[in-house]
């Protein structure tokens, strides 16, 4: 670490100081650029104030040639050789290159330059360069001109001065200005002269602005343009050496480079000075953290420091005593229940498998509260938490010194008993259930509360924690309150729970396997022996086990909560099979059975009505069955539907009416149409029996509250005839028909017509 801190603090010094050295150094050479260029403009300034100089300066000149009286004679009297004179005594005098006379038609007579005749001379070009001079191209050479007219005192002439753009020219503007000083014309864009201060850049440098480098120097250059006459183009050129510029900038870098090199030497002693004060401490911290990381959380942590690295550890010092005891908890929270401090059934599971590893005998048992789901929803989690508490309060020091309780959220008490027979185990749990039976004062309420229990001994039962655990639950299925609150696990119904578990998983999938069919049994109106109307039931013939029975699967729907798919699967074939019928001019009405779940859901009545539209079929095609103990359970929520379904107009029914707890105020209050008998008081009909009475009365009881009596289950002609004496509406039974399929139905239907008959509408 020592090395890494030293690594990483010296480069991290040399990237600074790098940093600031270039961008220093950077700085420079931009200041150097930006001091070029203003050179450089000043340069391009004085330049052009030079030229307009020598303008006025020539302009000067030729003012007082053409005022001078003996010039304008000459020019008056037309002599030549007198002005020719004149011209050449005042180019000499102001350094002219050379002076033209143009007559007043502007015919060029005569010039200072000897020439074989005065036409030779050509001026290709001319461009306003100020108010008082043009430039001009002149036999292919670019020069300043200025003119001035000759007046006698009329015109009578013009005089114009030339001056070139030479050599001569740009060494003189060099020393005014510093700069390198090129003139270039060009035709067409090729260069036809170049004059320039510098000889190697006569031809070789571009002609454009900014940064170009000739024989290793750079210059910094902008180009002034003095005619641009196509296909003629003057152009001065002005070049600022950088060397020049750059060489003041030199002694600042060396001397920047020193110092960064100094202050990097230096800043890495102190690097490797404070790496080592970090080093130690952080060593020691980090091997205080390498024995709490392997769980030894015994010696402290402390550094004779008062700054941030001893605040540090002092914080893992807490740290380290802050994770010994959460260790500590969740260590005991993993093997115990939080509610009770009871071991859990991981506990409870390894002892287990260490006694059946040891080949040792036992005997597991499982407990649980008989009405726990009761107290639960009419008491709340607490009252349930308090009671848990307090029974296993009662428990302290009841049990077997070596027996293991432990407790499991959802399942109950666990009791372990090792080295116990099957007998005197069960002696053990009796003992155990009976006080937790006895009375306990819970919150505001004193109460006794009843606790069943399944055994399974080992090697007797399994040899397998998991498989012993679930044999437990299953015994505890079979037990009951009083004195077969103590189940011993059996084989066969293991066997039985087993199918239970297949049946109601493939439950769910028996509609889409086609699994699923409807039959129909037919009820006879017994005063006018007609069939009116028929019973819908369901029936599974499951693929592999063959057809199941009703009382089998339903109740396992009910429990698991496949009621609703089934009631969804049977309105569907229900409704198609009605809407078949009145097409083909049978009318039938058909009662189906509902139940408690159907009744808590407030979708039910309207998916009902929905369905109907769907099938355009009237209510009245449609009759409801539901028992007095799927009304009982939640008697507000059932009523509220049924009162719905009475409103759309399907007619409903009580059904197994007798073996519910409903009282008469319930059975009033009830939006029902019909009455129907449990079969278990119909199957033994005789005079003076005890069911004879209670089916009288009943029959007797509907009538006067206005309700139809349906008996089910008549089996025999005596029974049917008894009904019929005592005004029963409607019987159906296996006497009469057993559910039929369809076709079945049908072909039924037609073979009893002279028996029964079938309405013709309901």
């Amino acid at each position: 670490m020592r090395t890494r801190l030293i690594v990483t603090s010296v480069g991290l010094l040399a990237l600074v100081l790098g940093a600031v050295f270039l961008a220093v150094y950077t700085s420079t050479d931009v200041s150097a650029n930006r001091q070029a260029q203003r050179q450089l403009q000043v340069g391009s300034n004085v330049f052009s104030n030079l030229l307009e100089a020598r303008a006025r300066e020539l302009t000067s000149a030729t003012q007082i040639l053409v005022a001078d009286f003996g010039f304008r004679q000459a020019v008056a009297t037309g002599d030549l050789p007198t002005i020719r004179s004149a011209l050449l005594n005042q180019v000499q005098r102001i350094g002219a290159d050379q002076a033209m006379f143009f007559d007043a038609q502007g015919v060029l007579r005569i010039s200072s330059v000897n020439r074989p005749t005065a036409k030779a001379v050509e001026v290709q070009a001319l461009q306003p360069f100020s108010d008082q001079a043009m430039m001009a191209m002149i036999d292919q050479r670019p020069y300043l001109l200025v003119q001035a007219v000759v007046r006698a005192p009329v015109p009578v002439g013009q005089v114009a001065m030339a001056f070139s753009l030479d050599e001569a020219l740009a060494r003189e503007m060099q020393k005014l200005t510093g700069l390198e000083i090129r003139f270039v014309s060009s035709r067409d864009d090729n260069v036809m002269s170049s004059f320039s201060t510098s000889p190697y850049a006569q031809n070789d440098m571009d002609l454009h602005e900014g940064t170009q480098t000739l024989e290793g120097e750079g210059y910094l250059t902008t180009v002034i343009s003095l005619l641009d006459q196509q296909p003629y183009k003057v152009a001065a050129q002005l070049a600022s050496p950088l060397s020049e510029t750059l060489a003041s900038f030199d002694v600042l870098k060396r001397e920047l480079l020193i110092i960064t090199l100094v202050a990097l030497v230096a800043s890495s002693l102190l690097a490797v000075r404070f790496s080592s004060s970090l080093a130690r401490p952080v060593a020691l911290l980090a091997e205080a953290a390498m024995r709490i990381g392997r769980g030894d959380y015994t010696g402290q942590v402390r550094l004779a420091r008062s700054d941030e690295l001893g605040l540090l550890a002092e914080r893992i010092d807490a740290m380290r005593s802050g994770i010994a005891e959460r260790e500590e908890l969740i260590a005991h929270n993993a093997l115990h229940d939080p509610l009770t401090g009871l071991p859990n059934v991981s506990v409870l599971r390894e002892q287990l498998r260490a006694s059946l590893v040891s080949g040792q005998r036992g005997v597991l048992a499982q407990c649980n509260l008989v009405t726990a789901d009761l107290m639960l929803k009419a008491r709340g989690q607490d009252f349930m938490d308090t009671l848990i508490r307090q029974s296993v309060a009662s428990l302290e020091g009841q049990l077997p010194a070596d027996s293991l309780l432990a407790w499991q959220p959802g399942v109950g008490f666990l009791l372990l008993l090792d080295r116990r027979e099957l007998d005197e185990a069960v002696v053990v749990i009796d003992a155990m259930l009976a006080r937790l039976g006895e009375k306990l004062q819970v919150d505001d309420i004193k109460l006794s509360s009843q606790w069943l229990a399944g055994v399974v001994a080992w090697p007797l039962h399994g040899g397998d924690p998991h498989e012993l655990l679930r044999q437990a639950s299953i015994a505890l299925a079979d037990a009951a309150p009083g004195p077969e609150r103590i189940a011993v696990y059996q084989a066969q119904r293991d066997q039985a729970y087993q199918r239970r578990i297949r049946l109601a998983r493939d439950l769910r999938y028996a509609p889409q396997h086609k699994e699923l069919t409807a039959v129909f049994q037919p009820k006879l109106d017994l005063a006018s022996g007609e069939v009116r109307q028929v019973e819908a039931l369901m029936r599974w013939n499951h693929s592999e086990l063959g057809a199941i029975s009703p009382d089998e699967f339903i109740t396992l729907a009910e429990q698991t909560g496949s009621i609703g798919m089934l009631t969804q699967w049977m309105m569907a074939a229900v409704l198609s099979q009605l809407r078949s019928w009145i097409d083909r001019g049978i009318h039938l009405q058909v009662a189906m059975n509902i139940s408690a779940r159907d009744l808590d859901d407030p979708e039910f009545p309207q998916r009902i009505e929905r369905m109907l539209h769907a099938q355009q079929i009237s209510p009245d095609y449609l009759s409801l069955e539901v028992t007095e103990s799927a009304v009982m359970r939640d008697p507000e929520r059932s009523l509220q539907s049924l009162r719905i379904l009475r409103d759309l107009g399907i007619a409903l029914a009580v059904d197994d009416y007798g073996t519910g707890y409903s009282s008469l105020a319930m059975l009033k209050s009830l939006p029902v149409q019909d009455l129907k008998i449990d079969k278990s008081f119909v199957l033994q009909l005789t005079e003076g029996s005890d069911d004879a009475v209670i089916v009288k009365s009943t029959i007797e009881l509907a009538h006067n509250m206005g309700l139809k009596v349906i008996a089910e289950g008549i089996e025999n002609v005596q029974s049917l005839n008894w009904l019929k004496e005592r005004h029963c509406d409607v019987a159906q039974g296996y006497f009469i028909s057993r559910p039929l399929a369809v076709p079945d139905l049908e072909r039924w239907i037609e073979q009893t017509r002279g028996t029964f008959g079938v309405g013709e509408r309901v």
